[in-house]
């Protein structure tokens, strides 16, 4: 009996000698001669490879190869089933925009939208409402892992009082803090923040490079730069040893500039500082199919990361290339995890693992869709409900329920792409949000294969 091939395994020659299978189902990634590899995929004679007897009887163990087509298939639905399960035992964050308000005028921003809605701040009643709905629902049903500030921008003169509740409601309930905020007023929060700070997991500050590079980037609607302001409120906060994550939003205009941003860091010494991290984030949109905002390919993207790279080794262990969705497992794998567990749905959204409260009285899922009620999961004003109908268009989404995904070798680690996508593009949950996983692993073991077999073989 011959052996069947993995319809989510992919590989990619290293060299002359050595090509990396990956099957994105199991999570295995190994090193294979290309003598061996070129025989099972039909350029030699296959047919001696035979179930039970053949050499590569491990590549069976490691999920590239089944005895018949159906145990795939049913691997495929014990991993699901498995990874369902799993599912309930995670919990939730909630998220408070107390504004859909924000002080800057960011030239890649997808929320330029939220400054026209009429409903802009949390007042006391909505305020009031949301508690009311976490405890009488949410309370019941799940276990709350984080309580999020997210915006809009969050922190703003007018949103204290309010962010000051939202804070004293979570150290009241013992619940992990996070804040997502441009950084611009965050040191005039420190009265507020420093006594919940045991709490407080991180607040995320965006600095997209050298000064110059900056201020093009995240301005005033007056177009006075923010640079200064956030590099004072980052002193403040780390000097009251407040966890501060700089997000560093990048694309192909600023990624030559990490060098300069990373030895303006290392100058401030924040990179020894142990409640200081650092990390990048691509800049992306979900939201049309005609970005206005000049947004390059994932793999070009990572083309020139990897030329910064090069010239200078210390940015890649800074900042890494988890930002790139395809070489997660990868990445993961050869720096010593076990395992990967497949993808079968995009993100968080997908699971409603995330109860936004937003101005305008509705309950979202997503944060890129806040303010979008048509894509809303439910309300918490006039009175309280959970939208079944739309909540579903959520969580049934998986690489299950999308017929193009089910023979996508890169499918376990996709997730089927962006469901908001999906929603705006597409008007419906059905269709995939396709990115370009090829490009990005060929790209990547192009530039860094030689090193991952040298530090395996």
């Amino acid at each position: 009996m011959a052996l069947f091939p993995s319809r989510y395994t992919y590989h990619c020659r290293i060299n002359k000698k050595y090509s990396i299978m990956n099957n994105m189902l199991t999570g295995a990634v190994d090193i294979i001669e290309n003598d061996i590899l070129n025989r099972l995929q039909g350029n030699s004679s296959s047919s001696d490879f035979k179930a039970g007897t053949n050499p590569l009887s491990a590549l069976v163990e490691r999920g590239y190869y089944y005895d018949n087509p159906e145990d795939e298939e049913k691997l495929l639905n014990e991993l699901f089933v498995n990874y369902n399960k799993k599912l309930k035992k995670r919990p939730v964050k909630v998220v408070f925009c107390p504004t859909y308000i924000c002080n800057l005028n960011c030239t890649y921003c997808f929320e330029k939208k939220l400054n026209k809605n009429k409903s802009k701040f949390l007042g006391r009643d909505e305020l009031t409402a949301a508690f009311a709905a976490i405890d009488n629902f949410i309370k019941t049903k799940y276990e709350i892992g984080t309580i999020e500030l997210f915006g809009g921008e969050p922190l703003l003169p007018r949103t204290k009082e309010t962010v000051k509740k939202i804070i004293d409601y979570s150290v009241e309930n013992k619940i992990r803090i996070s804040i997502i905020t441009n950084g611009v007023n965050a040191g005039d929060f420190i009265d507020i923040l420093y006594p919940a700070k045991s709490l407080i997991d991180m607040l995320q500050i965006t600095v997209d490079g050298p000064e110059i590079i900056h201020n093009k980037r995240r301005r005033f609607y007056t177009g006075r730069g923010s640079f200064d302001k956030i590099m004072a409120s980052i002193e403040v906060l780390l000097k009251n040893k407040i966890n501060t994550n700089v997000r560093v939003n990048v694309d192909m205009e600023n990624a030559g500039c990490l060098t300069d941003l990373y030895n303006f860091v290392k100058s401030r010494g924040w990179l020894e500082h142990p409640n200081f991290k650092i990390q990048l984030s691509k800049v992306t949109d979900h939201s049309t199919s005609e970005c206005i905002y000049p947004i390059s390919e994932d793999y070009v993207l990572l083309e020139k990361l990897i030329e910064v790279y090069d010239a200078i080794p210390e940015l890649e262990k800074l900042f890494k290339l988890y930002m790139f969705k395809p070489l997660r497992h990868i990445l993961d794998i050869t720096n010593g995890a076990e395992n990967v567990a497949p993808r079968y749905y995009n993100c968080e959204a997908n699971l409603i693992e995330l109860f936004i409260f937003c101005p305008d009285g509705y309950i979202y899922t997503c944060p890129e869709s806040i303010g979008n009620p048509e894509v809303a999961i439910g309300r918490y004003l006039p009175q309280f409900e959970i939208f079944d109908e739309k909540r579903s268009k959520w969580t049934t989404r998986s690489i299950m329920s999308l017929e193009k995904c089910r023979n996508c070798k890169f499918a376990p680690v996709c997730g089927g792409g962006c469901p908001y996508e999906s929603m705006l593009i597409h008007k419906d949950n059905l269709h995939p949000s396709c990115e370009n996983f090829q490009q990005v692993l060929d790209t990547f073991f192009k530039h860094r294969g030689e090193t991952i077999l040298q530090k395996f073989l």
